[in-house]
């Protein structure tokens, strides 16, 4: 059996290459995830406490409620008055 120097040194040469690009690209996917990952920020939620707005809400919806129940009684009472009551209310506002 005859072992050529030459063909035993291209055959360690071309498992070098082939392990020098398996390294390198070894490298280049672990650098690129490290890099990935580094920059990567994941949207951020912003917290809003639902129950509070709702309460809010509701408290509002309440006292517009309330000013609406009085508005409505003065209307009555405007529409039920006769003209000396008229005037009264008339003197009533003016002093307010």
């Amino acid at each position: 059996m005859n072992i050529n120097i030459r063909d035993t040194e291209k055959a360690f040469a071309a498992f070098g290459v082939i392990w020098l690009i398996i390294i390198i690209g070894a490298a280049i996917f672990s650098l690129g995830k490290c890099c990935a990952t580094r920059y990567y920020k994941p949207p951020v939620e912003k917290k809003i406490d639902v129950d509070s707005v709702i309460k809010l809400n509701d408290s509002i919806k309440l006292k517009i409620n309330s000013l609406d129940s009085i508005k409505n009684a003065k209307v009555i009472e405007v529409i039920s008055l006769d003209n000396d009551s008229s005037i009264k209310l008339f003197y009533e506002l003016v002093s307010e």
